[in-house]
């Protein structure tokens, strides 16, 4: 197994979430400062591309068109970022998602969500729930069952399998999807051991379809092959530094961008009181 450490890139963020890859731009949310941020790695411009206060953006993806989608986490409300900056609604969710979270958008705009599914920063007991599924034309539908906190979330290069990462049962679950992008054969992928080591984040996907998964509390992003086999891990640059969400990106799709942050779940029930940064590490294998 491989392993190294990353390098920090840019600072000066609370806590950043959604990191995605799109054309030759990072793209990534601060949820408590209600900002999604558009970085250029080659000229290091950071450019705020929407700003709304009290929504906690998230998970971001792409229409074929290039139009940049939210998830904003505080109404459970899948929206559009526009050229102007706004964010408008474009799905309600909160009638089947609680706390919606990261999201994957597949070539046809088909939108995959995730979400909390219950009240955890008020100590409700964990329940089990589902994946939201957001046509292109804003049909909402569900699918899948009993899935514990389920939050980072990625297609399979071929679009044929959606991994979903569940972090308070510490592994990874895997969808069959059909041509008409309905999701069937819930199954585990990849269980870890312990919820102190191995409770899982974000993901990302390269193009030999292993998955990239973050794992905060033990503060490193591990890459999964399809057998369930753990090649690489790739350690945050400060020891005990939550890394919560992963892109792979770069002119050559070979840069990993980790989002890490010196926080706690004490200091995230407090509006992700801390700080946050974005860091980097060379691989072999492209996004």
């Amino acid at each position: 197994m491989t392993e190294q450490t990353a390098e920090v890139r840019y600072d000066g963020f609370q806590y950043l979430e959604g990191a995605r890859w799109h054309d030759g731009q990072l793209w990534c949310s601060d949820i408590p400062r209600g900002k999604v941020y558009r970085i250029n790695p080659e000229s290091d411009e950071v450019v705020v591309a929407a700003e709304e206060e009290g929504v906690k953006p998230s998970g971001l993806g792409f229409r074929p068109d290039g139009t940049p989608l939210v998830v904003t986490q505080a109404d459970s409300k899948l929206r559009k970022i526009t050229p102007e900056g706004r964010m408008e609604v474009v799905a309600e969710l909160g009638h089947v998602a609680f706390a919606a979270n990261d999201m994957w958008v597949d070539k046809h705009g088909r939108a995959y969500i995730t979400q909390i599914g219950y009240d955890l920063f008020n100590g409700a007991e964990a329940e089990g729930s589902h994946v939201i599924v957001v046509s292109p034309d804003g049909e909402v539908s569900t699918a899948g069952k009993d899935l514990v906190c389920p939050n980072g979330v990625g297609l399979s290069p071929d679009g044929k399998t959606l991994y979903v990462a569940e972090t308070f049962t510490f592994r990874l679950s895997a969808f069959d999807v059909d041509e008409s992008g309905q999701l069937s054969n819930q199954r585990v992928f990849k269980q870890f051991d312990s919820l102190e080591a191995d409770a899982v984040d974000g993901l990302c996907m390269d193009s030999e379809g292993a998955v990239w998964v973050t794992c905060p509390f033990s503060s490193e992003v591990r890459r999964v092959l399809p057998d369930g086999t753990v090649t690489d891990v790739v350690h945050t640059a400060t020891e005990g530094h939550w890394v919560v969400s992963c892109a792979l990106g770069g002119p050559d799709r070979r840069t990993l961008f980790l989002c890490a942050a010196e926080t706690d779940l004490e200091r995230m029930s407090d509006n992700f009181t801390g700080t946050a940064r974005i860091e980097t590490a060379r691989v072999a294998v492209p996004g």
